[in-house]
């Protein structure tokens, strides 16, 4: 079976599973009501209070609308199983910064390899200076990225503590 490689989208295939992709969201009315829909899980996951819920409709509308944000679903057999908020920063060197707000997987597709094929995904599509924060609480999140960022970038990944987050920075294979 031929992988397919559609315009706009990023793709990874590994024998294991399915072509991951990643897909930007704003370019059809599916992807933004996925986007939607991923917030609130993502958001309940988190322990959300109910106002935080009820306003999820209009957090995702503005994170839409935000020129300097990146959000891409995740896309396993055609279906969307997580997404990416991605902010780009330009720094006084005039590279680019990327910093990784959100990235959310659903439960049953975690221990599947969807998360760290888009990790690869994302990284080898935006080249630059990377940083990627977890909350110091979260040990399966900081264990996933010293995963992820290591075998992404061996010996080359900076990881500090800084309030209250782990934070790993890291230059994608394009910009080594």
């Amino acid at each position: 079976m031929m992988a397919r490689h559609l315009p706009g989208s990023f793709f990874v295939s590994c024998l294991a599973f399915m072509p991951v992709v990643l897909r930007d969201v704003r370019h059809s009315a599916r992807g933004r009501d996925w986007f939607a829909h991923a917030q609130t899980l993502w958001l309940s996951e988190m322990g959300a209070s109910a106002d935080d819920l009820a306003s999820v409709v209009s957090r995702a509308a503005a994170l839409l609308s935000e020129s300097d944000r990146e959000i891409l679903s995740i896309e396993r057999d055609d279906q969307s199983v997580g997404f990416v908020v991605l902010q780009r920063q330009v720094t006084r060197e005039s590279t680019s910064l990327y910093l990784l707000l959100e990235f959310y997987v659903i439960p049953e597709y975690r221990a599947l390899g969807v998360g760290a094929a888009a990790a690869r995904l994302l990284f080898d599509r935006f080249e630059g200076r990377w940083e990627v924060r977890s909350l110091s609480s979260d040990a399966r999140a900081i264990a996933f990225w010293r995963r992820v960022t290591s075998r992404y970038a061996p010996g080359a990944v900076d990881e500090r503590r800084e309030r209250g987050e782990v934070v790993q920075r890291f230059l994608s294979k394009g910009a080594r």
